[in-house]
């Protein structure tokens, strides 16, 4: 099922919209203004629709019809509900004029819509021709509305809310920022009742609509590596729902889009964890012959932890290694390369690439926020990674200080 807008040589379409209004004259105030658009099945044409602009934020659907051999599969209830989305954005009320009696009045109210007024002897006042419907004379027109906001699918609000949370999450976003974007997205979508508990390692959501079941959800999410271009991706789209550029099926592909950006390649992850470990020796006063020793050792480096993570290795093991690795390669540099150079020069800059420099930062920024359960958690997880690294540092050292007899740190 393909929903596409037509926006040239619409009067080819003539004859279908000829089918529900039977004057060629009353389609043309209406086909040039008005939007159009097809339901196709594969490359067969089901539904075609006709929808105008009214004032005071309402829409109207002017024409809409399925053609034969399409009916009663659902295709007009489909159109309807795409159309209810795509003018959710700019409009409040959806308005459309049907027969006063028949399957077409069953259908809208089948789909929503309720009555709001009726146009006496509108077929008679506007038409040439009488119109008959199963042998009756149509006079009056029916009129019904339906606010857009009665069409929103809750489930699917809520999944789309609290993937947009599961993704900030997992890439390092905050614990504020993931609750304000679950919050207003399902706030853009008229989800108005929505309660939001959010851990550093899981999100709890419930939600209503009027006087709907609460719908209610838990996502576990594992504590990981920080992706910051995939957290500004996320408040990029946010920031389109909130601003009503985006509708709900559109928004939902292009969070899949997001998550599914491919990751940098590996060469520019060495390459930059290298160029971290030397720039950041350097500003902290390393020697030149330092810094670039240690632009060497943060690209070994990051090759040992990209090996470590396709293995899923355990954290632990990824920075007590890693320390073992910076510590062994700044010896082994330091009693073979004869230039005068220090030994926590080339360690301290080489360490750079294991430091979880946005995780400590966040875990302030929460318990700042008074999300002190998380916080905490997020504050004891990066100590703790500097405790790996130390431990790995330490180890090497007492081990090759013990062999060599002393290093001269």
């Amino acid at each position: 099922m393909r929903f596409q807008k037509i926006t040239e040589n619409k009067k080819e379409y003539l004859d279908l919209l000829l089918l529900t209004d039977p004057q060629e004259d009353m389609i043309d105030r209406y086909l040039d203004t008005g939007d159009m658009f097809a339901l196709y099945e594969g490359k067969e044409l089901c539904t075609l629709a006709v929808v105008t602009l009214l004032k005071n934020r309402e829409c109207e659907i002017r024409n809409l019809v399925t053609t034969y051999g399409h009916g009663g599969r659902g295709y007009t209830r489909a159109m309807i509900h795409f159309l209810s989305e795509y003018y959710r954005n700019e409009c409040d009320t959806m308005y459309v004029g049907t027969w006063n009696y028949g399957e077409s009045l069953r259908v809208y109210k089948r789909c929503g819509f309720e009555y709001s007024h009726t146009l006496q002897n509108y077929y008679v006042n506007n038409y040439h021709e009488p119109i008959y419907l199963d042998g009756e004379q149509m006079t009056d027109m029916v009129y019904l509305k339906k606010p857009l906001d009665a069409d929103v699918d809750l489930k699917k609000v809520v999944n789309l809310a609290l993937n947009a949370g599961r993704i900030l999450l997992k890439n390092g976003a905050e614990i504020f920022r993931v609750d304000e974007t679950i919050t207003r997205i399902c706030k853009r979508y008229h989800v108005e009742n929505v309660d939001t508990f959010v851990l550093s390692h899981g999100i709890f959501i419930s939600a209503s609509k009027d006087g709907e079941d609460v719908f209610t959800k838990v996502k576990h999410v594992p504590l990981s590596s920080t992706n910051l271009e995939i957290v500004a991706e996320v408040n990029d789209l946010s920031r389109r729902i909130t601003a009503g550029m985006i509708n709900l099926d559109e928004a939902i592909e292009a969070l899949d889009r997001i998550e599914q950006m491919p990751p940098k390649k590996d060469w520019q992850l060495i390459l930059a964890s290298g160029v971290g470990s030397g720039t950041f020796g350097y500003f902290l006063g390393a020697s030149a012959a330092e810094s670039v020793c240690a632009f060497f050792i943060g690209c070994v480096l990051y090759i040992w932890v990209l090996f470590a993570g396709r293995h899923k290795l355990s954290k632990i093991l990824v920075n007590i290694v890693g320390g073992i690795l910076i510590t062994t390669l700044a010896v082994c540099i330091y009693v073979t390369i004869p230039i005068p150079m220090k030994i926590d020069g080339m360690i301290i800059a080489a360490i750079l690439p294991l430091v979880p420099g946005v995780a400590f930062v966040n875990a302030i920024r929460d318990i700042a926020d008074s999300d002190f359960l998380s916080g905490t958690v997020r504050m004891i997880d990066a100590l703790l990674v500097f405790v790996y690294i130390a431990i790995g540092v330490g180890f090497a050292l007492s081990v090759f200080s013990n062999w060599i007899g002393g290093l001269g740190v």
